[in-house]
């Protein structure tokens, strides 16, 4: 009876701060009003702020994804026992020693760079040789996705496109993000990951099966191909010689996503942003490139032909490569991608700028554009200013991420045909919110659940004073 009390009493204390719009760290949670992160000394999960799951968890539990430290040859799961919680800044962090090598865990909730809600976990493993000898030091981050309900998460992954099969990238070919999906065909919510890129990016990273990467290897080994089933992601960074007094941080993001739909018939148009806006590069002369994934699906009975996407550019703004997509033909359930790099010119002037993302087939004619919109800072002394309006097609509605219908087609018969035996035999499921309407969820919470929390913290308030008065 006491641990029930307990129970209420911290939920009635998390629910009165969140209905405050506060930020809480305690016990076990950090929340913010986008999500709640659970943790404990070895696993954490992610959830949206109405508790609908990112990461797997079970009831009351801190899930399954975890971190593995490696040296010279050997592997384990980083337990830390001793955590530190910093309220101010939303981080959870512990160190631990293997094989001499000083391991620190960090995770801290982040703004999310396209948005600025802080609704991003950020996972970083710092290992440091502290010894008078060189060591052989690696490490590897592990997301067990589950979305909503969905322990099988299918991705969209940039610049490859709908992925239910094992996949494995190294070197340059890592993707700079990934989504993972309650469903490629109605989401209703959408998670969103990516890496450390430059001198930090992971050295390889795998979309595979949950029960292949739960090992402490380093490196697991993926049947690249199969059906996923129950999925997963894992950013490994290989053994690398770590002199004394060397580290090597390794960092991983993984949080809410959205994705902006268009869908007036057999042709479906998405986008994505993979970057907020233009921020101004470290010489100060010009702006850092921009990324965003926008792609076209045919969702219809018959072949589609001349298919194409396109991007309309505001003056000032150009892209990597052609700004047009060209199919010959789709078939049925036929999905292409692209992602695209924009370069902004230097300007003395503060600007906002729209691109239209545009497509079209010949069966289908014009689909409605998505429009995004980018922030490009002034720079003092730019060589060049610009002068005149930027200019862009109006489009006929904007789409909106919170209204968004499906993004795409998945692989029905592949999916399908994986056995899920050993998945749900060991894993919850969650409840589907069956008042959604097909729009993807942000994690806002209602005003009932406003109300009840006050109720339940009010509660929980009493027992502690009387607790405290015996």
């Amino acid at each position: 009876m006491n641990k029930l009390i307990k129970r209420v009493t911290a939920i009635g204390v998390a629910g009165l701060l969140a209905a405050s719009a506060a930020v809480t760290a305690f016990a076990d949670e950090v929340t913010t009003d986008k999500i709640t992160f659970r943790y404990n000394t070895g696993n954490f999960t992610l959830l949206n702020a109405v508790g609908e799951r990112l990461l797997f968890c079970t009831s009351g539990s801190a899930g399954t994804s975890k971190t593995v430290a490696a040296v010279d040859g050997d592997s384990q799961t980083l337990i830390i026992s001793d955590l530190a919680v910093d309220e101010e800044n939303f981080t959870v962090s512990g160190s631990y020693t293997y094989k001499n090598i000083d391991f620190e865990r960090v995770y801290t909730v982040r703004a999310n760079s396209v948005t600025g809600e802080r609704d991003t976990l950020e996972v970083k493993i710092v290992a440091t040789n502290n010894t008078a000898e060189a060591h052989q030091v690696g490490s590897r981050i592990f997301f067990d996705t589950m979305v909503e309900d969905n322990d099988r998460a299918p991705f969209r992954i940039a610049g490859v496109g709908a992925v239910t099969t094992k996949m494995q990238f190294e070197g340059a070919d890592i993707p700079v993000s990934f989504q993972a999906f309650d469903s490629l065909d109605n989401p209703k919510l959408v998670g969103t990951g990516s890496f450390a890129t430059g001198s930090g990016a992971p050295d390889i990273v795998q979309f595979d099966n949950y029960w292949n990467g739960t090992s402490s290897s380093l490196v697991p080994t993926v049947t690249v191909g199969e059906a996923i089933g129950d999925s997963s992601v894992s950013a490994i960074w290989n053994y690398r010689t770590l002199n004394p007094g060397e580290s090597l941080v390794s960092r991983a993001f993984y949080g809410l996503g959205s994705i902006d739909v268009s869908r007036d018939g057999d042709l479906v148009l998405g986008a994505t942003k993979i970057d907020g806006s233009f921020t101004v590069n470290e010489e100060g002369t010009g702006y850092n490139p921009v990324r965003l994934t926008s792609y076209i699906t045919n969702s219809g009975n018959v072949d589609l032909h001349n298919a194409q996407m396109s991007l309309v550019l505001p003056e000032g703004v150009s892209v990597d490569g052609d700004a047009t997509a060209s199919f010959a033909s789709m078939a049925l359930r036929e999905e292409q991608q692209k992602t695209w790099t924009l370069t902004a010119a230097p300007s003395t002037v503060e600007r906002t700028v729209e691109l239209t993302i545009t497509a079209k087939s010949d069966e289908t004619g014009e689909v409605t554009p998505v429009v995004y919109s980018y922030v490009i800072p002034a720079i003092s002394d730019a060589p060049v200013p610009v002068t005149t309006e930027p200019v862009t097609t109006e489009p006929v509605t904007t789409v909106e991420a919170t209204t968004a219908e499906a993004t795409t087609i998945a692989q029905p018969d592949t999916q399908a045909a994986t056995s899920a035996t050993k998945d749900e035999a060991t894993k919850d499921s969650a409840t589907k919110d069956s008042s959604t309407n097909g729009t993807v969820k942000t994690g806002e919470a209602t005003p009932a659940f406003v109300i009840l929390a006050m109720l339940i913290a009010g509660c929980g308030a009493v027992y502690l004073l009387r607790r405290r008065v015996k």
